[in-house]
């Protein structure tokens, strides 16, 4: 998606991303680029000037705005805690993480509302502050520290007028801190994550060195890609894109997973988490048959995905999950914000089916989806669910996710270590699925860990699942 992003900008070319795997080298690219081709391009984002009063939300952030009017708010904090050996310069960290709240607009973005029509209005940087906290207390006691470290995650935020992140820096000594740091969804994602590490670190850095930070320009703001979004995708474009998710989608079945407990009549968010492990060997093998179809580890492991569940439930059409950073366009690289989109990917799957073919069909819907990627999934839902059934997600109910954005392992204050605090062990865990299968690739295999929804499933069903899985 990046690589189709740049020949966009470079070329004012449209390059269908099935070219990128049909054609898998630079040479045959090239020779691909010259030729004929559809010049409906997607246009870039511009800032908008000037920004209308009523700045509009995205159609993402107009969606969790509505599950936040609804009391459905704790699920969407995505926290980051940290464990900080060494001596922190409290001063620097809290100009790196204001000046952060500076250059990101959608930070410092609350959310009114006029007549029932939300808005986007931004405030000024200068009103965030960190919280530092004495957490001597805490030094030897592990217990009371996750419950403080998950009662400030939890807090609530108020959408119409607290800014979209918070920093608590907890002090247990002189050389050893915890810093809690905790985003709402409406202004990140994943891949924002990578952003605010590195330019945290800097930002820090720069102030503890004396010398001006080395951060590009931002050329839009989040504001300025809501506004583009909503221009772009009306009338006959929407319709158009529209029409392909609801021939694809239309029709498709709820998945009957066999359940431990009675179904809710409202699904629930009770959740809990299990890992597992696809060692080196295993993951070369898959690696190798991934490249042998032409095809990413992502689509084979998708297809192993959909041969599980329909072991599991016996019905051939298997829909399932999938997050996409969203990010079409260079401009938006650089950006902190709520990106990501959702798409249905939806395959038959027949017992007589040899795998390789399998891995073939869904390796094509996969990029047919990719290709229609720009649809908000609740247009999508809007469009293609008549009938809400309180009780399942609309449309699919398992999740696949597969990490690959840019790699934040490098995070260095100067000479203080740190080291991430696993926000999964501090229990109170929201699944927002029935099950989502989080995988990692790393240089010694595939890591993994599904999340689960726990008034469903017992916790030796999800162990025997992974096992079936492996």
């Amino acid at each position: 998606v990046r690589l189709v992003s740049a020949i966009r900008k470079a070329f004012s070319a449209e390059m269908p991303i099935g070219d990128i795997f049909d054609y898998p080298t630079v040479a045959l690219l090239a020779g691909r680029l010259s030729a004929e081709r559809d010049s409906t391009v997607l246009p870039a984002i511009e800032k908008a000037q000037p920004r209308p009063q009523r700045i509009p939300l995205s159609f993402s952030q107009e969606r969790l705005w509505f599950i936040d009017q609804l009391g459905g708010r704790l699920q969407y904090h995505i926290p980051t805690v940290l464990r900080l050996k060494g001596n922190i310069d409290t001063v620097a960290l809290q100009n790196a993480l204001q000046q952060i709240v500076q250059r990101h607009e959608v930070l410092r973005t609350v959310i009114l509302q006029e007549q029932g029509t939300a808005y986007q209005l931004i405030k000024d940087a200068e009103g965030w502050q960190m919280q530092v906290e004495d957490g001597t207390q805490y030094k030897d006691d592990r217990k009371g520290l996750q419950q403080y470290i998950r009662q400030s995650i939890d807090l609530p935020f108020n959408l119409s007028a607290d800014y979209m992140v918070r920093a608590v820096l907890l002090r247990q000594q002189a050389d050893e801190h915890v810093l809690i740091v905790t985003l709402h969804h409406l202004a990140s994602d994943g891949w924002s994550n990578s952003v605010i590490v590195k330019e945290l670190a800097e930002l820090y850095n720069s102030f503890t060195e004396k010398r001006a930070p080395s951060l590009a320009t931002l050329p839009i703001q989040y504001a300025d890609y809501a506004i583009w979004q909503r221009n772009y995708l009306q009338g006959d474009v929407l319709d158009k894109k529209l029409s392909y998710w609801k021939g694809k989608l239309k029709g498709v079945e709820a998945l009957q997973l066999p359940t431990d407990y009675p179904r809710p009549p409202v699904q629930s968010t009770n959740g809990s988490v299990a890992g597992f492990r696809i060692d080196k060997a295993l993951s070369d093998e898959l690696q190798a048959l991934s490249q042998q179809h032409g095809a990413t580890m992502f689509m084979t492991l998708l297809a192993v995905l959909k041969v599980l569940l329909y072991r599991y439930t016996g019905q051939h059409d298997i829909c399932v999950g999938t997050p996409v950073a969203g990010r079409q366009q260079q401009e938006t690289e650089g950006l902190i914000g709520f990106f990501i989109n959702t798409l249905a990917l939806r395959t038959e799957v027949k017992g007589s089916t040899l795998f390789n073919e399998l891995l073939r069909q869904v390796r094509a819907e996969t990029l047919d989806a990719y290709a229609h990627q720009e649809v908000p999934f609740e247009k999508v839902v809007e469009v293609v669910v008549k009938e809400r059934d309180m009780s399942r997600s609309p449309l699919f109910q398992i999740m696949l996710v597969l990490q690959n954005i840019p790699d934040t392992s490098t995070l260095r204050l100067n000479e203080v270590q740190l080291s991430a605090e696993k926000t999964g062990a501090l229990g109170n865990i929201k699944a927002k699925f029935e099950l989502t299968f989080n995988i990692i690739q790393t240089l010694e295999g595939l890591h993994g860990m599904i999340e689960y929804n726990l008034d469903l499933f017992a916790a030796s069903t999800i162990e025997r699942m992974l096992v079936h899985f492996t």
